[in-house]
């Protein structure tokens, strides 16, 4: 089996991580897939009564939040990579895993099609070109922080969780409230300063080429950068 190569990293840790970093604790009561879909439609045909159609078709919070990502942060994976990342992430909260095996975990287990690891290695080659060496450092100084501004975030989650689970919430109303944590928390707004601190962390060098190079991977462009 073909390495996956070290760059994956940076992809996963820009795209879910920086969902996680704005996913604080939801105040309101969790909601039920079922109940919220039915809402939904109730006052979708109250309101104007030619989009019973429109109703039948709700997205789903984890679909919602899929979309989020590939408009807010990169296209990079698919629905159904960003699915099962989204899925392990409620995994890992609902069985109560502490941060940083959660993270290192989920930004390490990438499973990339060929045309996907044929950018990364492409990727991999244009940091080591401009960075030699050292190419790897940008990837341990956004590693590190995340992990600083991510775990208070995540702490939250899990307490939210938690409390859930104590009151005999089912596996799967976790694991839709976890989506509905990161989808409502998940906007350009508050991407800018996460991105502001890993641009501050690193060298106007290191800075470059990452940018450069990430731009296969991440949606620069959206934030300026």
């Amino acid at each position: 089996m073909t390495p996956v190569p070290r760059t994956p990293f940076m992809a996963a840790a820009l795209t879910f991580s920086v969902c996680l970093a704005n996913a604080s604790a939801v105040s309101a009561a969790p909601l039920s897939p079922t109940r919220a879909s039915m809402g939904a439609a109730h006052a979708s045909t109250s309101a104007e009564p030619g989009l019973l159609q429109r109703s039948q078709t709700l997205v789903t919070p984890k679909q919602a939040t899929i979309n989020k990502i590939k408009t807010l942060l990169t296209t990079f994976f698919t629905d159904q990579q960003l699915s099962k990342t989204l899925d392990a992430m409620a995994e890992n909260i609902y069985a109560n895993k502490p941060f940083k095996e959660s993270f290192d975990t989920l930004t390490a287990s990438a499973d990339l099609t060929g045309s996907q690891m044929a950018i990364m290695v492409k990727v991999r080659s244009g940091l080591q070109k401009d960075l030699g060496s050292a190419s790897g450092v940008p990837l341990t100084k956004v590693r590190a922080v995340l992990l600083r501004r991510l775990e208070p975030y995540y702490n939250d989650m899990s307490k939210t969780i938690l409390a859930m689970r104590s009151s005999r919430r089912t596996k799967a109303e976790c694991a839709n409230q976890v989506y509905v944590m990161v989808n409502k928390y998940l906007t350009k707004a508050n991407v800018d300063p996460v991105l502001a601190d890993i641009k501050s962390s690193l060298t106007s060098k290191e800075w470059q080429s990452v940018r450069a190079h990430g731009a296969a991977l991440f949606l620069w462009s959206r934030y300026g950068l």
